[in-house]
Parts: structure tokens; C-alpha cells; sequence
């Protein structure tokens, strides 16, 4: 990784070890309906349907496996998760200090809205943790993976943000700003779009169609997000679509903090520019303003000679 920018995201990721609690089912029971009141309140039967099937691991995690009553659709094979002092959420309705979450058996076909070609079933591993004094959130990790040797790996941290109070929550909504995070994906090339990410021409379209859609985004990037050789880098990686073999570091620092407001407003003007047909820069400006990143491509050795 380039520059200074790695080492401001790594200082600003630098957290206390967890203590993970020993989940109960009983807990892991309380937490999933306290959720589900909250997300679902008129479903009540189907809740305590699904509440039932959940159990605990013999290594303590609480999980929910695809298929047992109440979970007959779900998109995954298990989903394990664990928190640090969990009775903030069952007993205070408040999120725990920190969370880990584990995911197997995602098919990124369905992931895509179903189709495509047959690719290696996905996992997922993501450690959250929250500073209750600083007002921060930290992800430690974001970890999407297969068995083919590709994986995305995302860090990240949030400011202004304060969980102590159901109404400060919703005041956090609104008042939370992304301050930096760390970007690296590997991937092993055998299979097109591994992560079954959602799109049109960039993913689906002809290689060509998908190295030019990719070379216009590089392009239209606003002067000072990005310097030269990052820009360099980022080109290189997409001459290499569909198929890149190789890990792509990207590290992204903002000066203010990244908030909903700007996202929203840069969302609304790219929607604006696809009703109107007319390609506009503006978007882009709004959103990456005050924001700066590096870009690394490390093509594999094999590919690189």
C-alpha cells in the first residue's frame, strides 16, 4: 500500500482485543426476537418459529441453519454469530460492544438475483466493534471468500456515532460520517465475477464493454481524490476485467467525513444524469469531495510475465 493514507487507516483501526461471551441459547433466543419485534412486529407466529429452531455450537456461537423451520428459504447454509456483552441488546435494547458473524453457503448466483453461470459457493466472516466514547464504529473486518482463492477484505471506520439510547441511535442515523477504511481483494481469475456482484454493462456485458465502463469511472474521477500513479494502477487493473488475476489495494481517507447527505445527494444526481441521458461529472465531484485514496495492482507473478 502507497503513500500515507494505509497508515492513517490502520492507526484509526487499531482496537482493544474482545472478550466474546459464552452465548446461551436463551440469549441467542431473546436477541433474534427482540429483532424481529423490531423489524417484523406483525409476524409473530413466524418468529417464534424461528426462534425455536435456533441453537448454540459447541463452541459457543448462537446459529441458525438453512432449512430448519422458520429458515425453509433462507440463502445460506449456517449463520453463526457472538457479541460481547450481549444483555446490552436482550436486557437495554441497545447493540453489544462488539459483534462476530459467520456465513457459509451463499450462492453468489442468487446473491445477483439468480442466474448466471455456476460459480464457488461464498463465505462471509465480519468482526464489528463499537467505541462507546469516541463515537465510533469500527469494522475490523468484512471478509467475502471461496474455495477458488478469491476473497474481497474490507476495514473501516465510522464516526459520530453514539448507540447508548434507542433515540440517540436514530440520532446517528443522520449524524454518522465514514472517516477511513482499507480495500483488498485477491482474485484467482477462474471464475467471472466471483462475488456475484449486482450490475449491468460492467459485469455482464462483453469484455470490452466491461474494460470501457470500468476505464470511464477511472476517468471521471475529480482531480486530487486519486494521484497519478494510483490512477495508474486502477487503469492497469481494469485493462485486466473480466477475469484479473491478482490482489487490488485500495485504501480511502476523508478529510470531513463521508455522510449520508453528500451520498444522497450524489445518488440523486447520477440518477438524474441516467433519466436525462446525459453524462454528468457533478455526482461524482459531490461524492468523492474532500475524500482522498491510493490504489495498488499486483498482478500474479504468472500473469505479471
Amino acid at each position: 500500500m502507497k503513500h500515507l493514507i494505509a497508515p492513517l487507516v490502520a492507526l484509526c483501526l487499531a482496537t482493544p482485543a474482545a472478550a466474546w461471551d459464552r452465548m446461551l441459547r436463551s440469549d441467542c433466543q431473546l436477541a433474534f426476537e427482540r429483532l424481529a419485534n423490531m423489524v417484523a412486529p406483525d409476524e409473530g407466529a413466524k418468529t417464534d418459529v424461528m426462534t425455536g429452531s435456533i441453537r448454540v455450537t459447541p463452541d459457543g456461537w448462537c446459529q441458525m441453519k438453512g432449512g430448519d423451520p422458520g429458515f425453509e428459504t433462507a440463502e445460506f447454509d449456517t449463520f453463526e454469530w457472538r457479541a460481547e456483552n450481549v444483555t446490552r441488546w436482550t436486557r437495554d435494547g441497545i447493540p453489544p460492544l462488539a459483534m462476530q458473524m459467520r456465513i457459509r453457503g451463499l450462492d453468489p448466483a442468487e446473491m445477483q438475483g439468480g442466474g448466471g453461470a455456476s460459480r464457488p459457493e461464498l463465505a462471509v466472516d465480519v468482526t464489528l466493534r463499537q467505541l462507546p466514547d469516541a463515537g465510533q464504529i469500527i469494522v475490523e473486518n468484512a471478509m467475502v471468500f471461496n474455495d477458488a482463492g478469491d476473497s474481497l477484505l474490507v476495514s473501516g471506520v465510522f464516526e459520530r456515532v453514539f448507540l447508548s439510547s434507542p433515540s440517540m441511535m436514530q440520532v446517528s442515523i443522520g449524524s454518522a460520517r465514514f472517516k477511513a477504511g482499507l480495500m483488498s481483494m485477491t482474485l484467482d481469475g477462474t471464475h467471472e465475477n466471483p462475488f456475484g456482484f449486482s450490475a449491468d454493462v460492467d459485469v455482464q456485458g462483453v469484455p470490452q464493454a466491461r474494460r470501457d465502463a470500468a476505464f470511464d469511472i477511472i476517468s471521471r474521477m475529480p482531480d486530487g481524490v486519486i494521484d497519478d500513479a494510483s490512477r495508474a494502477e486502477l487503469t492497469a487493473y481494469a485493462g485486466d476485467l473480466p477475469r484479473p488475476v491478482g490482489t487490488l489495494e485500495v485504501s480511502v481517507a476523508s478529510e470531513r467525513g463521508l455522510g449520508l447527505m453528500q451520498v444522497g445527494m450524489s445518488m440523486y444526481l447520477a440518477m438524474d444524469s441516467i433519466i436525462e441521458g446525459e453524462a454528468k461529472n457533478s455526482e461524482l465531484d459531490i461524492l468523492f469531495d474532500g475524500m482522498t485514496a491510493t490504489a495498488d495492482w499486483s498482478p500474479a507473478d504468472d500473469v505479471a510475465d
